[in-house]
């Protein structure tokens, strides 16, 4: 009975991964898993031909699928065969939609190795049924606290998944995704060196830290290569500063784009510290699973992030340099308004924080606009500030005032519609303009 019951999830959900490319071609990144896990729960478990040895699984709060895309690239780059779900549907419906597509009518997964990239919340449910031995975690941050609530609650998840039987990848300048390294049978730590683009932060009313993860005293940052993630220490146990990691990125020559381990050099084809992370773990992963370092170069070479989060826009005869953010994280915030603060010259600055329409009922959250600081903006050169928001507008404009912004180059709109940003940019000189906000304003619905 029970393997008449994987047949028939297998097959149905092939025939909707047809269905579904005749009628909307590369959506449906969850439906077939949905058809195949309601006949038969197990249906991943069932599958034949996995090598969990040669499965990884990529978790954390940030950067999941730059690095499962990156991991990806570079395995085929190199001629493995790799089923993944380069989508994001990280979920167990997500993993079964992408084991379905790559597996034969008798249920055998055809490629050699897997690579998914799994919720937080849900790794434990996944790895019930596809016991991968490698593990990726990016870090750990505060992110959509009306589901997760704090990041002691994600940590606790990611822990509840781990054993003797895992390989943990963790990110030493991260504390909560190295703490976790406790949790496996082997942990390999990554970490990157303080370079070009790395930033101190004075300790003053509006900086926040974290415990540490042993004995719950305030952690020490040298530096921060992005935001909450760098070289660190506790002063009262040292932890953090034992020893090195064992895969660390030396240099950064981000004009040249290309970064150093070990001595030797490889291309990096990024502006922005960010992608280091990505990079340097999956260099991580691919030595510990038997790629060369030819092959490393080779994959790094070949590889960008088509979606990426940068994009130019012209808007009312202004070029309009748009940075996405997630909104729900302080850290993607305070590292978007870092980029707007690289450029030095007079500015016009639009923000777009407003409700969280994910759930229902929509939620709006004020608390994380003290969560970051938008000093770096203010003291790069800042001619206005327009906040886009119905919501938060007015509370966003207060905030900024509390760090030095002059309300009089202050405009609030009730939304990030074309038609507001237009109406705020008329009046305003020839400066350059920078947008920040989760959803850009040319992709929302007129009024």
């Amino acid at each position: 009975m029970k393997t008449i019951r994987f047949y028939l999830a297998l097959w149905a959900a092939k025939l909707s991964v047809i269905v579904i490319d005749l009628i909307a071609k590369g959506r449906g990144t969850n439906l077939p898993g949905q058809v195949a896990l309601a006949i038969d729960p197990l249906f991943v478990k069932h599958l034949k031909g996995i090598d969990p040895a040669k499965a990884v699984f990529v978790t954390g709060t940030n950067g999941k699928s730059t690095t499962v895309n990156l991991l990806h690239h570079v395995f085929t780059a190199n001629g493995r065969t790799v089923a993944a779900n380069l989508d994001g549907a990280n979920m167990l419906t997500g993993v079964a939609t992408a084991l379905t597509k790559d597996s034969t009518l008798s249920g055998r997964v055809r490629s050699e190795y897997v690579i998914m990239e799994t919720d937080e919340r849900y790794l434990k449910f996944i790895r019930r049924q596809l016991p991968a031995k490698q593990l990726i975690i990016t870090n750990i941050q505060k992110d959509q606290t009306q589901r997760n609530g704090e990041p002691g609650v994600i940590f606790n998840k990611i822990s509840e998944a781990m054993g003797e039987d895992l390989t943990a990848f963790v990110n030493q300048d991260e504390p909560r995704s190295f703490a976790l390294g406790d949790f496996a049978g082997r942990t390999v730590s990554y970490s990157v060196k303080e370079n070009s683009k790395s930033y101190h932060k004075e300790q003053d009313f509006f900086s926040v830290t974290m415990p540490c993860s042993r004995c719950h005293e305030p952690i020490v940052f040298h530096a921060h290569n992005i935001e909450n993630i760098g070289p660190f220490v506790c002063p009262s146990c040292g932890y953090g500063g034992e020893k090195e990691a064992d895969y660390i990125v030396d240099t950064v020559d981000y004009d040249e784009h290309c970064f150093t381990v070990s001595g030797r050099s490889y291309p990096f084809n990024f502006s922005t510290p960010y992608f280091l992370y990505c990079y340097i773990s999956v260099f991580a992963v691919c030595r510990e699973m038997g790629l060369t370092e030819d092959e490393l170069h080779k994959g790094f070479g070949s590889f960008s992030d088509l979606r990426g989060r940068l994009a130019d826009k012209e808007i009312a005869g202004k070029t309009l340099h748009y940075i996405k953010m997630k909104q729900e994280n302080p850290e993607t915030i305070q590292s978007s308004l870092n980029l707007v603060a690289e450029d030095k010259n007079r500015k016009i600055f639009l923000f777009g924080l407003d409700e969280t329409l994910d759930y229902y009922p929509p939620f709006t959250n004020t608390l994380a606009l003290f969560d970051v600081d938008f000093r770096p903006v203010l003291d790069s050169g800042l001619e206005h500030f327009v906040c886009m928001s119905k919501a938060i507008g007015r509370a966003a404009a207060v905030r900024m005032m509390y760090d030095g912004f002059d309300p009089s180059h202050m405009t609030v709109k009730p939304s990030g519609y074309e038609e507001d940003v237009v109406s705020a940019l008329e009046p305003l000189g020839d400066y350059p303009v920078y947008l920040v906000e989760e959803i850009p304003y040319y992709k929302k619905p007129k009024k």
